[in-house]
């Protein structure tokens, strides 16, 4: 999927809240499971694993996932903030055509069911899996007891077949969640952007600011996120995304420095673009960072700062192949 683009319409994914849903088929299905936090490489070549397998055996393919985060009551001072948002990962599982999500609760009673119950009363009896596609890393059950061994041993008893997704690298890192945190963290949002096949977004709806960007020529719209984790404070070049049409943009993260330090805000100025656009949900995807975040001695120098980052921001999107548009 190309950086800033929207997944495409998709309707028939059913959305389950608990294994015990009565809509939920054991008749056979082709299934995958994890937390799916940011739906990077890795787990794409998950899902679309089960999807073909699923097609090819007229199953439907089911993607298994968890809410909350298993950390936040494994090890809550080690749960992570989500790159995705519940409504973000359930519209990009969408877009690669899952039949049924199940989101599982994660609670103590869950983390303490042992491995082979898992895979019997889960796995065989609820999703009556043909197959199971997990990555080679998979810990499951109970004090995390179960690997891909045991899967492989129990599918030849129990009649159903394990595929095994590598670990896939990246100019020689290992993509994964937290590497990809820690990329968008750093503001380093282009390196992130290739190991999710696509721009990190945040998403969010647009809000009343102060205005200071109308008076300095340079009206910008405010965007309350609900996504977890956000760039490094600075100035980006990024995508802004209102429906089905795209716009090039600046976007700062920060606490406007300049004006006095105060609550740190996203902020994004759309190139050749006039309208009200208060209230509306969008999506703002960051290219490339441009600077950090500066306090300039006066607004003058301010508002020059912006034009460079503004001629910047449409440098970077020439390079990129970028251009305003449908999504």
């Amino acid at each position: 999927m190309a950086p800033g683009r929207l997944p495409p319409a998709v309707i028939s994914m059913e959305i389950l809240r608990h294994l015990d849903d009565r809509s939920l088929s054991s008749l056979g299905s082709v299934a995958t499971l994890g937390n799916f936090d940011g739906l990077h490489l890795g787990h794409q070549a998950l899902v679309r694993s089960a999807v073909e397998d699923a097609r090819r055996l007229g199953v439907p393919s089911v993607v298994l996932t968890f809410e909350p985060h298993p950390l936040n009551i494994l090890a809550p001072a080690r749960a992570p903030k989500l790159l995705l948002s519940h409504k973000d990962k359930m519209e990009l599982l969408q877009s690669f055509e899952i039949d049924i999500v199940v989101i599982q609760k994660f609670d103590a009673t869950f983390a303490s069911v042992p491995a082979r119950d898992f895979v019997t009363r889960v796995l065989v009896k609820r999703l009556g899996i043909k197959k199971v596609w997990v990555g080679r890393d998979l810990r499951f059950g109970q004090g995390r007891e179960g690997c891909v061994d045991d899967l492989l041993q129990w599918g030849s008893k129990d009649g159903f077949d394990v595929g095994i997704v590598e670990p896939i690298l990246l100019g020689g890192i290992r993509i994964s969640s937290s590497v990809v945190r820690r990329l968008v963290e750093e503001g380093r949002v282009d390196e992130a952007a290739p190991m999710l096949g696509r721009c990190h977004f945040v998403s969010g709806r647009v809000v009343a600011g102060q205005r200071r960007g109308r008076d300095l020529g340079f009206p910008t719209a405010n965007i309350s996120g609900r996504t977890e984790v956000l760039p490094l404070d600075g100035i980006y070049a990024t995508l802004f995304q209102l429906g089905a049409k795209r716009y090039l943009s600046a976007s700062s993260i920060g606490t406007n420095p300049t004006f006095g330090d105060g609550p740190r805000t996203i902020e994004s100025f759309l190139m050749d673009f006039d309208g009200d656009l208060y209230g509306e949900p969008v999506k703002l995807y960051f290219v490339k960072r441009i600077r950090a975040e500066k306090k300039f001695a006066s607004v003058d120098d301010l508002v020059a700062q912006i034009h460079q980052d503004v001629a910047r921001a449409r440098v970077i999107f020439a390079e990129s192949g970028l251009r305003a548009g449908a999504g």
